[in-house]
């Protein structure tokens, strides 16, 4: 966890229980296995960027290089699926990470052309792995945000 921002005092820091963290770690733990660890990693980057979690952003930067992702791709996960080049990810990433983003910060009514887009590519249980994997990681990065 980073330092608390100079400004702020002790006092207002959150202070989460250590049980809620731990089985927020084990739930975690348990997602998203349908999915394969780039690709995971991947959705929990974008998502973390599209929340502003610093923390998170760094954890799961770190995360993709250790799986030898790209500094390029890496970067770019920083910006709209929709802005990339072509040549960065594949359609099927590029539609799970869309997915990701409709699911994290929503323009109502496209879940359906997303996960429609998403399915083309994916199994209807990897689907699920991509929700859970986005679910856990919004969860988380409020969490870390929070106590920041």
């Amino acid at each position: 966890m980073s330092a608390p921002i100079a400004s702020v005092s002790p006092v207002s820091t959150a202070a989460v229980r250590p049980e809620f963290l731990k089985a927020l770690e084990d739930f975690d733990m348990s997602v998203g296995g349908e999915l394969k660890p780039r690709l995971r990693e991947m959705v929990r980057l974008r998502v973390s960027h599209i929340n502003g979690c610093s923390y998170c952003i760094r954890l799961h930067s770190e995360q993709l290089a250790t799986l030898g992702t790209s500094p390029e791709l890496i970067s770019a996960l920083a910006r709209p699926v929709k802005l990339m080049r072509d040549d960065i990810v594949s359609e099927g990433d590029a539609a799970a990470l869309r997915f990701a983003e409709i699911l994290t910060d929503p323009p109502r009514g496209l879940e359906i052309e997303a996960r429609d887009a998403a399915g083309q590519f994916f199994t209807r249980k990897q689907l699920g792995a991509i929700v859970e994997t986005v679910a856990v990681t919004n969860a988380w990065n409020r969490v870390t945000r929070g106590m920041e």
